[in-house]
């Protein structure tokens, strides 16, 4: 199928002239008027081209083929120079780009459908000229188009595509040309640039960009842009917006703000992200559009043994019981031990910047309780551990904590939402490190909670079920027949730690005593964190598989008179250490292109989760008491945010709900139902995708989707390999502890 007839008069196909927006989905900034002329009656409304421009004297042709191969011939990649006229002559070059756009279900003969987008690079032999009409001529017909540089958006720029910090003194934008087969540009002669406000096109600042440097090599162990890399200085645009980026020759940017509102409108979008992940709970239409029924309330008492790559059969004669609490993970319903990590995190955010959060914030089930939404959040991410703890004196696991809850497979994309699943749940066996989680993340919550007089009998029951996993620790032996409070675990650091901390606030019943936890505490810091411990248990922030995080131990550093001053002060310079070194992946935000903060192990989720980046920033900036030190850690933050919300080489925000040009094909079963059976029409918001990343999978049924990049993807710079498509498991599956909660945090903290 052909798109256009270019066998008509050119006079025909001059009669109809229509006023697009181009971009995927930028709005029309100003009076400038975009014309494309095409035949109207070949042209089905799906396959619209968009036109953009990538340099001066390149227009950028992007088309999809709907779904089908077919309805593109020839192929788009196959096309060079002889396929393509500019005003009847044929462009310098053309180069090539695709990757899958949207995928489908799979369908019952065992196929998964692909939707891929072309970038169709045409470069002229001089610069496009303003007012000047262009007539694209090519193998799927011919487009009219009137070039203004004000009007057409230029791919080339990336922008945090929702809004900037006005707060932050280090605020940019980035220009790098990259042409898929075609690589990259320098540009030797100066390039300027506006800011203008996006409704009159007043320019509120010029600038000239800076260049930082080529990124365009691609070696096997660094992550790097493919680009030649300029910066647009943003920090003294003033606070409003919407703005666009005009760059002279080049084109515009996607809109953006300046602005609280912005950054509100993000910090919201992330946290009920997480809200829309919640387990055993109906989604209601009081609190949110992306509505379904109640889920897995029940589960089966199975008691497997924990295995990161194992299911659970379950027996329906086995007990069970009504269960609720915690999250769903990625593409399944499962909630399993890695859990653990997100009321840590947001309890020790909370406790580290408590008027950050308010009641009534995020709109959620429990808004106006009395408690700020963001502890209520960490609240019903703990509650799942609380139900799974042992509570029968009788059985020989009183007081221990099953580690999770799992079933046999994974349900699949399209046919199941968390309500409709009918898959049986079991529940794996206790394990130390759950057990000792639990016990610290409940005396943190008893202690947090006990400043609120409405909420003393919870809090006094959270102390409690502490004290009981606690025991159930220093009542049950290891291999080598000591207790397992004996362990010189993360987890151990942290529960001692909170049980000490909590005491001031509860009363310990016979048989404990404070010091119990305060000297295991301390032991276990010299250990772990002043003399380094042992892999895995060792602090390197930013590193998710070390298993200490600055939230195991901030507590310590935030009460009013730690017991130990020295090693308070220890530990505080530990957190400016790693601060100052840029934390396990060694960021430094001075050189650095663009503002991703990893630098190695790109692995899963890597590339979006900057919160996991931010973490020892956050809390230096929390420790901090110089204010020109404290203000250099907030804009650190600050950049780091900026990084999946568009300011990256592919300019695209990898958050669901939020930006200009955002996923079409999370792998998140829920959203296949908003996408495509309600009248949502979009993915339920606040997902953050795994993004880019360096190896793809083996399996055919996910290389069906990395199959469409071109140039190949182990060919490409690690942040440009990605593509849009479910199926791909590593790029477009997400979890809510390795992308979601972290870069809830770090907005929690901007976010002030």
């Amino acid at each position: 199928m052909q798109l256009f007839d270019h066998t008509r008069s050119r006079a025909y196909l001059s009669a109809l002239v229509l006023i697009i927006l181009l971009g995927i989905t930028s709005c029309r900034l100003f009076s400038i008027e975009q014309y494309i002329v095409f035949q109207p009656d070949t042209l089905p409304e799906e396959y619209a081209p968009t036109i953009t421009t990538a340099a001066p004297n390149i227009l950028v042709l992007s088309v999809t083929d709907n779904f089908s191969s077919l309805n593109l011939q020839p192929n788009p990649n196959a096309t060079d120079a002889d396929d393509w006229k500019i005003n009847g002559i044929p462009p310098e070059t053309v180069y090539h780009y695709s990757r899958a756009a949207d995928e489908l279900p799979k369908t019952s003969s065992g196929s998964y459908p692909l939707e891929t987008r072309y970038w169709i690079y045409l470069e002229l032999k001089k610069p496009l000229r303003n007012g000047k009409y262009y007539q694209i001529t090519g193998p799927y017909g011919i487009i009219t188009i009137q070039y203004h540089d004000d009007a057409f958006r230029c791919e080339s720029i990336k922008v945090n595509q929702v809004g900037y910090h006005p707060d932050s003194d280090v605020r940019y934008a980035n220009l790098g040309v990259y042409l898929g087969t075609g690589g990259s540009r320098f540009f030797a002669d100066p390039i300027t640039y506006h800011v203008l406000t996006a409704a009159s096109g007043k320019i509120v600042y010029s600038g000239t960009a800076d260049y930082r440097g080529h990124d365009v090599e691609t070696p096997s162990n660094e992550v790097t842009s493919g680009e030649h890399v300029y910066r647009l200085d943003l920090s003294s645009v003033p606070e409003g917006g919407p703005y666009i980026i005009k760059v002279d020759g080049f084109g515009i940017s996607y809109p953006f703000e300046i602005s609280r509102d912005a950054v509100k409108t993000i910090a919201e979008t992330y946290t009920r992200g997480l809200y829309h992940q919640r387990c055993g709970i109906e989604l209601h239409n009081q609190f949110t559009d992306f509505t379904r029924d109640i889920c897995h309330t029940k589960v089966w008492d199975t008691r497997q043994d924990w295995s990161a790559s194992g299911s659970i059969v379950v027996n329906k004669n086995s007990p069970s019981f009504s269960i609720s609490g915690g999250y769903h993970d990625a593409a399944d319903f499962d909630r399993r031990p890695y859990h653990t990590m997100i009321p840590i995190l947001m309890l020790s955010y909370y406790e580290a910047f408590p008027d950050h959060f308010t009641d009534n914030q995020y709109t959620i089930p429990e808004s106006g309780n009395g408690l700020p939404d963001f502890l209520d959040e960490a609240l019903w991410g703990l509650k799942i551990w609380k139900e799974l703890q042992i509570l029968d004196e009788q059985d020989p696991l009183y007081g221990g904590i099953r580690a999770g809850t799992e079933t046999n497979g994974h349900p699949e994309y399209g046919k199941v939402n968390a309500a409709t699943d009918s898959s049986l749940y079991g529940t794996w066996n206790v394990t130390p490190e759950v057990t000792a989680s639990g016990a610290g993340m409940m005396a943190q919550a008893a202690r947090l909670l006990s400043s609120f007089p409405a909420w003393g009998e919870e809090a006094g029951q959270l102390f409690s079920q502490a004290l009981l996993a606690w025991n159930y620790l220093r009542t049950h032996l290891d291999g080598e027949s000591r207790p397992l409070t004996s362990a010189d675990t993360a987890e151990i650091l942290y529960a001692a730690l909170q049980l000490s901390l909590a005491t001031d606030y509860f009363t310990l019943p016979e048989g404990y005593a404070v010091e119990e936890f305060s000297n295991r505490f301390e032991a276990l810091a010299w250990y772990l964190l002043v003399d380094d411990g042992d892999w895995p248990h060792q602090y390197r922030p930013g590193n998710i598989d070390a298993r200490i995080m600055t939230a195991h131990f901030i507590s310590y550093l935030l009460s009013d008179q730690p017991e130990n001053e020295d090693l308070a002060d220890l530990l505080e310079n530990i957190i400016f250490v790693q601060a100052e070194r840029g934390g396990y992946m060694g960021f430094d935000p001075e050189t650095v292109f663009y503002p991703h903060g990893v630098t190695r192990s790109y692995g899963w989720g890597a590339a979006t989760a900057q919160g996991r980046y931010a973490d020892v920033y956050a809390f230096a900036y929390r420790l901090e008491t110089d204010p020109a030190r404290k203000q250099e850690y907030f804009s650190i933050l600050s950049q780091l945010g900026d990084y999946a919300l568009g300011l990256n080489p592919l300019g695209v925000s990898y958050v669901t709900g939020l930006g200009s040009e955002q996923p079409k094909s999370p792998l998140h079963l829920d959203s296949y139902f908003t996408k495509y059976e309600s009248d949502l029409k979009q993915n339920v918001p606040g997902i953050v995708l795994f993004g880019p990343t360096k190896e793809r999978s083996s399996i055919p049924y996910q290389k069906v989707v990395s199959d469409t990049v071109y140039p190949l993807w182990e060919d490409l710079p690690y942040e440009r390999r990605w593509a849009d498509g479910w199926s791909l498991v590593n790029s477009n599956e997400f979890t809510v502890w390795e992308t979601m909660v972290w870069n809830i945090c770090l907005y929690g903290v901007l976010n002030k």
